[in-house]
């Protein structure tokens, strides 16, 4: 049976709390179960002493009993290398701001202190938005953190001053009318429960317990606060197979749904360059891809007999799409440009003479890494990158195309290898990193060639039902490649 559900019945569906509890080894040896929506943190934690950096008196410890004076307190659990984390804290600290001292922001990180004193002191991105002298954290948690279920980070506890938790969730999910409504009314509850797991079927909850052997697929708009860890379960009790995958865009699922197929290629689906979007309307999808949030991202699920085989359900998966979303995913080999780096001269190859060189990377001026765990955040160039705006140093040759087609620091064809070398090499790259002609001289100061060639590739292929071009020409964007009609394009 399919079965597709209205959006306004998404809301109840996506606020089911899926937190599971757990036992873990507290401070006081005793067991610690995940805290839920309604739950009370212990006593203990209110005068638990927290190690702290930045706290506004200096002080190098604290309690969070010393902020049960405010309405709530929201518990931000973040880490240095999680991008996403530290673009949430400006609107985290906003928040603190509007709702004037009802409530107190509070980072909570794993890291220890000598980590986040650097990350204070030299990440480009918290001098940028003025929070030096008012950004603070806890450091060295291994507590709190057993406390509350969560699939990833960033994530966000919201406390009042009661002790009872009033939400589990992203930082996007809080907003100010949100944290007013919990501050007047303590059993509101406007934020919702993040899903963590999918334990069930997300139908399950509109079917009498008695019920048993009821089947669907349906494909659901993004929903706020679910992971993208894609799940399948089996439950021999209940005679069923769950699939559900969460959250992706459109590529994502059908990689999904098409591993089974002879032609796949793990990866390619997060790859512009390995992507060929056939539409009729191309400039429209490009541009809703690029400005609206989350456009294109839906969460799959299918609830099939535990009979089934596993391929099977895959490839229900695909029929499921395609019907849904109006289109066929495949792939295919097909010929496109690749860039390909070859050793134009051994004499003349400029390589590293310190091979155990910590790999940098230096964006617009900023480097992500000093080459050591903790020290991964954007930071000023130092030393002799002080000038530098673009640069790879450090980076052995082979890791070089990854670094160009994975990570999507600028928007070129599929970069090749063909150097056959492992050393570590350092290029200054130009400033604008899509000139072609700019970045071949770039790696021919090094000994290099990068030369346009045509391949054969296997390409994750969408091609829209009715769609009316021929797929020849090509043009690449930065969410893949669309076909351009009476255009000068690449082949």
């Amino acid at each position: 049976m399919r079965l597709m559900l209205l959006f306004t019945t998404l809301v109840s569906m996506f606020s089911l709390s899926a937190q599971t509890p757990r036992k873990d080894s507290g401070a006081d040896g005793l067991s610690i179960k995940y805290l839920k929506i309604g739950d009370t943190i212990p006593q203990a934690l209110w005068d638990l002493r927290l190690d702290v950096v930045g706290h506004p008196a200096g002080a190098k410890q604290m309690t969070l009993r010393d902020y049960s004076s405010k309405k709530l307190i929201i518990l931000d659990f973040w880490a240095t290398w999680c991008s996403s984390c530290i673009a949430a804290f400006p609107g985290l600290y906003k928040l603190q701001n509007d709702l004037g001292d009802q409530i107190k922001v509070l980072s909570v990180t794993y890291q220890d202190r000598s980590a986040i004193e650097k990350f204070i002191n030299k990440s480009e991105f918290i001098q940028s938005q003025g929070l030096k002298n008012t950004f603070s954290s806890v450091v060295g948690d291994k507590l709190l953190t057993k406390y509350f279920e969560k699939s990833g980070i960033p994530f966000t506890v919201c406390i009042d001053n009661r002790g009872v938790v009033r939400s589990l969730s992203e930082p996007s999910e809080l907003n100010a009318p949100a944290l007013r409504q919990m501050i007047r009314d303590t059993n509101a509850v406007p934020i919702a429960a993040q899903v963590i797991e999918f334990k069930r079927p997300l139908l399950g909850p509109y079917y009498d317990n008695k019920i048993h052997n009821y089947y669907y697929s349906t494909l659901l708009p993004y929903g706020r606060g679910i992971s993208q860890a894609s799940v399948f379960n089996v439950d021999s009790l209940q005679g069923y197979k769950q699939l559900v995958v969460p959250n992706l865009n459109v590529f994502m699922q059908y990689a999904v749904a098409l591993q089974h197929g002879s032609n796949y290629r793990p990866g390619i689906a997060r790859i512009p360059s390995r992507c060929i979007l056939e539409v009729n309307d191309p400039d429209s999808i490009v541009n809703k891809l690029s400005t609206i949030q989350h456009f294109w991202e839906y969460t799959y699920e299918s609830v099939s007999p535990i009979a089934y085989e596993d391929k099977t359900i895959y490839r229900k998966m695909e029929r499921d799409l395609n019907f849904y979303l109006g289109m066929t995913g495949s792939y295919q080999k097909r010929n496109v440009n690749c860039l390909v780096i070859r050793v134009a001269d051994p004499r003349k190859l400029i390589i590293n003479k310190e091979s155990t060189q910590s790999p940098k990377v230096i964006l617009n001026g900023l480097m992500e890494s000093d080459g050591t765990a903790n020290g991964k955040f954007l930071q000023k160039a130092e030393n002799d990158y002080k000038q530098v705006k673009n640069a790879i140093i450090g980076i052995a040759v082979k890791h070089i195309p990854n670094l160009f087609n994975r990570r999507k620091i600028a928007t070129l064809p599929f970069m090749i290898d063909e150097t056959g070398l492992s050393d570590q090499v350092s290029i200054t790259l130009p400033d604008n990193i899509n000139d072609l002609e700019q970045l071949k001289q770039a790696f021919a100061a090094r000994g290099m060639t990068l030369s346009l060639e045509n391949r054969d590739l296997v390409m994750l292929v969408l091609r829209e039902d009715g769609y009316r071009g021929d797929g020849t020409v090509l043009q690449l964007t930065e969410q893949g490649y669309v076909t351009v009609q009476g255009k000068e394009g690449t082949r």
